[in-house]
């Protein structure tokens, strides 16, 4: 969670909606879980066996004892389920093509979807940074842990690896050219090229709501201000500017606002500012240190690392009511980021990834075969 100013950092360094409409949702109180039975064999069942256990939503029970029924199997191209409910009814029957992990999950998803009537986790994608290979490079895996792949090899120094929307694209900063650049990878195309690459300091790019546009850091005009530029590359312009250093840019969910770091009155804090440039208005936080904000996928939350009794935590604030909460305790808590249901964050500690049920708090590691890992972003 430490905060440089930017120059010293880089050298440190879905359901359809007929469906939903046909089939009641269930409103799952905090602390409670809908329980499934699920019916599958294998490796299919214990996909999604994990699956449901980790939206922290559902409990996976005996069929007695349960209020829905899954049943699955493979279809050798994929995966068909059916969820009925104990009472007989049969909400769906759907067919997911891909491999076996692949449709497993979409499966767990629909299921989800279908009975809170919010977005599963389960196909979500993280991308994070790891050491493993020697050089910090840019890694992607499924957010329970498995399929972990290596997207870059540039040998060099990669940071910040952030989601598009649609997460197709990963946009990261890189010192592949010896300074540090802003780069763009196109997954589906194994491509990546240079985005922004202008005089002084390239970093911290994160994607608009719309995929379109990118907020980013650059000193290019000698302060290292906040600027956005067309996410395909061309001409930045400056959001917000001050005398001291901004940073680590995240998006409101509508496209309006971005919330950063800034240290103009000395510490790293947290502030907002209009996409388009305007008045910054401090984000309140209990701690003097505040760094690395994540805004929620519903709008509700900003997650961020704080520095208190000589450790790095989690932190979140509820924009509604704006109660702030610490949610970690012990060790050095990182890099936090929501998945697509608002109510889980993935963030790093001590070298590993770890996923984290902001209701329960319970904490689940993920990276179990790979180490040195560092700045976990979710796709959403």
């Amino acid at each position: 969670m430490k905060f440089y100013a930017l120059p010293a950092l880089m050298c440190l360094l879905g359901l359809t909606s007929a469906a939903i409409a046909q089939n009641p949702v269930i409103t799952v109180k905090a602390g409670s879980s809908i329980p499934v039975s699920i019916t599958a064999s294998g490796e299919l069942g214990k996909i999604l066996k994990n699956d449901f256990t980790l939206t922290g939503v559902s409990t996976v029970v005996p069929a007695d004892q349960a209020e829905f029924i899954i049943s699955a199997s493979s279809t050798g191209s994929g995966v068909s389920g059916t969820l009925k409910s104990t009472s007989g009814q049969t909400r769906f029957t759907k067919s997911f093509s891909g491999d076996l992990r692949s449709a497993a999950h979409q499966l767990a998803d629909a299921v989800i979807q279908d009975m809170t009537g919010k977005p599963g986790i389960a196909t979500s994608k993280v991308t994070f940074i790891s050491k493993q290979s020697g050089k910090k490079e840019v890694y992607i895996m499924d957010i329970d842990g498995e399929k972990v792949r290596q997207i870059t090899r540039d040998q060099s120094i990669a940071l910040g690896p952030k989601f598009s929307p649609d997460g197709q694209r990963i946009a990261f900063t890189s010192y592949k050219s010896g300074y540090p650049d802003v780069w763009v990878i196109d997954l589906a195309r194994s491509t990546k090229r240079a985005i922004a690459f202008f005089p002084g300091v390239n970093s911290g790019a994160s994607f608009s709501p719309d995929g379109n546009t990118l907020a980013l850091t650059l000193s290019k005009d000698g302060n290292t201000d906040l600027y956005t530029m067309p996410a395909a590359g061309g001409n930045p312009t400056r959001i917000a500017r001050t005398r001291g250093t901004e940073a680590s840019p995240s998006w409101s969910p509508n496209g309006s606002e971005v919330v950063f770091v800034s240290d103009v009155r000395g510490s790293p804090q947290l502030y907002i500012v209009p996409a388009d440039g305007g008045s910054l208005s401090r984000l309140q936080t209990f701690a003097s240190y505040t760094t690395e904000p994540n805004w929620s996928p519903d709008g509700n939350f900003i997650a961020y690392s704080i520095m208190t009794a000589g450790q790095s935590q989690i932190a979140i604030t509820d924009l509604r009511t704006k109660k702030q909460t610490i949610i970690t305790s012990s060790g050095n808590n990182e890099s936090p980021s929501w998945a697509r249901d608002s109510r889980h964050l993935v963030f790093a500690r001590s070298g590993k990834l770890y996923l984290c049920d902001t209701v329960t708090r319970k904490t689940t590691p993920l990276t179990r075969n790979i180490s040195s890992c560092t700045e976990p972003n979710v796709s959403r």
